[in-house]
Formats: C-alpha cells, structure tokens, sequence
C-alpha cells in the first residue's frame, strides 16, 4: 500500500511540473521606426520609454526573426540585438509588451 502511495505521489508531481513550465513564442520584429513587434496574431510598436528590471515578469516570446526594412550603419544601429519580450506587471498583454533591445528594456503598445 505504501510503495502505491509513493508512485501515486510520483506520478502526481511529474504531471504538476509539466503544468507550470511558461510558453515562450517566437516573435518577429521589423527595424522600422518606430519598430514593429509581432508575437501570436499581436502586432505591438515599440516606444523609446524605458523600463526597469522589476517592472516585468515572466518572459513570453523571443525574437527568431528579424526584418531590416531600414539599413543602418553599424554605429547608428537603434536595434541592434532585440532578443526577449516580457509581460509588464500589471498589464495585459493585448495592451502593452516589453522588449529587451541592446540590453535595455522598451515598452511596446499595441498597434
């Protein structure tokens, strides 16, 4: 009875860790000005307000594609590694994003 109590419990926590895993979706991201993010079937522009490390929570896309509609130059390059996009505590996703570009982080509204 016990050895089945064990397994029961086993079994029980394999399928309960699976449930907590995030799903991160791939995203594009288009170099216009001002840039255009897309991830599912939301199409967000990316403002240039900046937001802290605290103000958002888990990630939800990475960037796999990138669209350079504009050609700049090495120097003057305003995106030049877009990689992660968060949810924004207390917001709701079909309203704004965050973005992390060059290291910082960029809230996006929804176009």
């Amino acid at each position: 009875m016990r050895k089945a109590i064990k397994i029961g419990i086993i079994f029980v926590s394999i399928l309960l860790s699976g449930c907590n895993t995030n799903k991160i979706s791939n995203a594009e991201f288009t170099n216009t000005t001002p840039a255009k993010i897309k991830i599912e079937n939301l199409t967000y522009l990316m403002t240039d307000e900046v937001l802290a490390t605290n103000e958002v929570e888990v990630q939800i896309g990475k960037i796999t594609r990138i669209q350079e509609i504009v050609s700049y130059s090495e120097d003057e390059n305003p995106y030049k590694s877009p990689s992660k996009i968060f949810k924004i505590i207390n917001t709701d996703i079909e309203e704004s994003i965050a973005i992390k570009v060059n290291d910082m982080l960029y809230k996006a509204y929804m176009e």
